[in-house]
């Protein structure tokens, strides 16, 4: 059982990370209802979350400072992961939430043919199943009679690109020698910096939360930073930014589940097959692409998952 836990590690860990990014929807519905804005919420997602992560990274064994050069890779890092969730968000305001993550969750495509590209990383025929399957399974989700607007289309289309840059250079930046709190805790503090200015600048600072909403806000802040971040990072160190962008959606999936059991949104036959469609290619990735590890007597060795 162990053994099998471990040689799919890195799919739960993206597929838990899928899961509780989808649960956004709801603590954004309900922080907004309680006096926040998405502009501050963003900013207290990576700030309120540091006094726990540099505890962590702590009791991880971490005794030293990072080097220049990683820090300056985390700042690289850190405009994919902070411009993304501005992007999107801010969609919202142009156009339905539906429809910017279908827009959204285009990106796989992009992580794709950006790693043929610029690191001549060729997907083979499971992964292509597997993306195809999502990303149609994804466009089913999209509503052809909901109102639409360039300006939210092109936001959401960015917040795609600006997360396919994130998730490729998080696996080929050579940040993962680094462990999972430590990437964790200064990807969050600088996002901050950046993500405090854009607030400050945009006068979005101010704000009205009652009680409920800031005790959300911190619950919101230690799930997505420190639950579904790290997750993701990690999961992207085990199985490559390939495999990990497509089984991230997952992530709308939840999104559908939890509008319908808790707004009691509707849903069609679509919606259906949609689901149907990117847990198949959930399904077929774990079950039979094949990766390669280095056993400790240095002989590679193949196992599926």
């Amino acid at each position: 059982m162990n053994n099998i836990f471990l040689q799919n590690k890195g799919n739960i860990l993206v597929i838990l990370s899928a899961v509780l990014f989808g649960s956004m929807p709801l603590f954004v519905k309900i922080i907004d209802a309680n006096g926040g804005n998405l502009v501050l919420l963003t900013f207290m997602r990576s700030m309120i979350s540091l006094p726990l992560l540099f505890m962590l990274m702590r009791y991880e064994g971490n005794k030293s400072l990072i080097s220049l050069v990683e820090f300056k890779k985390i700042v690289i890092l850190s405009l994919g992961f902070a411009a993304t969730p501005i992007l999107l968000l801010t969609s919202y305001d142009f156009i339905p939430s539906g429809m910017a993550m279908t827009i959204h969750f285009v990106y796989p495509v992009f992580v794709l043919i950006g790693c043929f590209l610029f690191f001549k990383d060729k997907p083979n025929r499971i992964k292509t199943t597997g993306l195809v399957l999502s990303t149609f399974g994804i466009f089913l989700f999209f509503d052809p009679g909901q109102r639409s607007n360039t300006s939210g289309i092109l936001l959401a289309f960015l917040s795609g690109i600006t997360y396919a840059f994130y998730t490729i250079y998080l696996d080929k930046s050579g940040l993962r020698s680094l462990k999972p709190f430590t990437l964790g805790f200064y990807l969050a503090f600088v996002s901050s910096v950046e993500l405090g200015m854009y607030a400050f600048l945009t006068d979005s600072l101010e704000n009205s939360l009652n009680l409920l909403g800031w005790i959300l806000c911190i619950l919101y802040s230690l799930l997505i930073t420190v639950g579904a971040s790290i997750s993701f990072q990690e999961g992207v160190k085990e199985i490559g930014s390939q495999r990990a962008s497509i089984l991230s959606t997952f992530e709308p999936i939840t999104s559908i589940v939890v509008g319908i059991l808790v707004f009691s949104e509707s849903f069609g036959l679509k919606t259906v097959i949609g689901i149907i469609m990117i847990l198949t290619a959930v399904v077929i990735l774990t079950a039979f692409d094949r990766k390669q590890v280095t056993s400790k007597s240095g002989i590679k060795e193949e196992y599926v998952g």
